[in-house]
């Protein structure tokens, strides 16, 4: 029973199938809030590809100064991309959080496969945590889980189930269990609805009590609609988790994470300037 109620849990995750049900709930949260306060960038950065024989590809774009007093002290940002993109893809939002002293790790994750998909990202993510002190990162600190799209169902799963994946947590596929994300921005995510499916919100796995929840949409998103968000805020709510809905004006499905409407890179845009914001300010750097 409980290998099949994962399975659906999954599945949900990487938005395939409506087998596990349908959503329910009223449209009822409203955004928390809606601006952020600047914060200015400090750091010229390096991205490397990093990886294991557990995992794919891993991006990593860090400050480049190693002789900087702040080194070994930069918070650290696990990135998940959406389906069909790579973490290669999201290296504009890398780069710009990385800027203001942050380490971040992309990974390419199999997100079109599904029975690639948990060991690419959780092994990704363990990985990530064992490597993250070479590139001046500080594990001491609380750790971000940022997914966006797909990444964002994919992240808050993974990040909220402790006791599948944590520490003394069941997965055992590689490395040892790692303590969850402390924050998690869950950006633009299709939490019921997806190309005709539909599918539950079930947060009965989110053992992670104690982490901080960041739901991010824009208000123009046609691809995961705002009420996705809402709702899932909602659901999240009910179960006691801390959880915060920002709704990003002007904000689509692409511009959120620096693309225009072509999926071409958009650095300029100034609404994935707003997320970048919103991200720093989870992880407390923003003014």
């Amino acid at each position: 029973m409980r290998s099949v109620r994962r399975a659906c849990l999954l599945i949900i995750g990487v938005l395939v199938t409506a087998a596990c049900g349908t959503a329910a709930s009223d449209l009822t949260s409203t955004p928390d809030e809606t601006t952020t306060s600047p914060v200015s960038a400090t750091f010229t950065v390096t991205t490397t590809m990093v990886s294991s024989e557990f995992t794919r590809p891993i991006w990593v774009t860090a400050p480049d100064d190693a002789d900087s007093e702040e080194w070994g002290t930069w918070p650290i940002v696990y990135l998940l991309h959406g389906l069909g993109g790579s973490g290669e893809g999201l290296s504009v939002m890398a780069a710009e959080i990385a800027r203001h002293g942050v380490v971040v790790f992309a990974p390419d994750y199999r997100s079109t496969e599904f029975h690639h998909i948990e060991q690419d990202a959780e092994c990704s993510y363990r990985y990530a945590m064992t490597v993250a002190e070479g590139f001046g990162g500080d594990t001491g600190k609380p750790s971000i889980g940022v997914g966006h799209s797909m990444g964002a169902s994919v992240g808050l799963f993974g990040s909220m189930s402790e006791d599948l994946y944590g520490s003394g947590g069941t997965y055992d596929r590689c490395y040892t269990g790692t303590p969850r994300s402390d924050v998690i921005v869950a950006i633009a995510g299709c939490y019921y609805e997806f190309d005709g499916e539909t599918f539950s919100f079930d947060t009965t796995t989110y053992t992670n009590d104690d982490a901080e929840i960041v739901m991010v949409v824009g208000s123009d998103d046609e691809v995961c609609e705002p009420w996705q968000s809402r709702d899932a805020t909602d659901a999240l709510r009910a179960a006691g988790h801390d959880v915060r809905l920002i709704e990003v004006q002007g904000g689509d499905h692409a511009n959120v994470v620096f693309f225009d409407a072509q999926w071409i890179p958009a650095p300029d845009d100034p609404v994935g300037d707003q997320v970048v914001e919103i991200i720093l300010g989870a992880i407390g750097l923003s003014g």
